[in-house]
């Protein structure tokens, strides 16, 4: 854990960079979700009142559950992995976290403009919060660690080696903390839906 927080002392200018970016797709999210037409929200609440059905039906099938938050996590950390190897992978990195952050601004004015600010509180509390604080954290690490190697490729002033046998240790531990996070998410859509 002490070698975490160095890194992040290390390298704090690019996960500020990261975070920045993250929140201003965030905002974005809420921004564009103010601008959904009437018709586009009735589709997406009635998409979103036929998933928590589908969760309610399914409260005993924790594990699958579990496991569409594990891929879809696995997914993210996996592209954000692989562009961190390539020579494109700063600029995309920043696309991505900008691209998740987007999301995430956009969910949360969806599900509060379609069930009130209380009911859309607990709601996302339940599902999106309390997941996303476990693994944002790492999925910011995780791009900054890539944005690193890519500059370290582009400068070629590096032991390529050692940086690529570092960002593989952050992206298991990135999968480690995903893990952590579907199993809260499959506990609590099971447990208050």
């Amino acid at each position: 854990m002490k070698l975490i927080f160095e890194y992040i002392k290390k390298y704090k200018i690019t996960y500020i960079g990261v975070v920045i970016i993250f929140i201003i797709g965030l905002f974005i999210g809420l921004i564009i979700s103010f601008r959904t037409s009437e018709d586009d929200k009735k589709e997406i609440k009635s998409y979103v009142l036929e998933s928590i059905q589908s969760l309610k039906d399914n409260k005993d099938n924790k594990q699958e559950i579990f496991i569409s938050t594990f891929s879809q996590n696995v997914k993210f950390i996996f592209v954000t992995w692989l562009l961190g190897c390539t020579i494109i992978g700063g600029f995309t990195i920043y696309i991505l976290m900008l691209y998740k952050g987007f999301l995430i601004g956009y969910i949360i004015s969806i599900v509060i403009n379609i069930f009130g600010l209380k009911q859309g509180l607990t709601f996302l509390n339940i599902l999106l919060i309390l997941q996303n604080l476990v693994l944002l954290p790492a999925l910011f690490l995780l791009a900054t660690s890539g944005i690193r190697l890519y500059k370290e490729i582009i400068k070629k002033e590096i032991d390529f080696k050692y940086e690529l046998i570092r960002h593989c240790v952050i992206g298991f531990l990135c999968i480690g903390v995903a893990i952590i996070s579907s199993c809260l998410e499959a506990y609590f859509a099971v447990l208050f839906l």
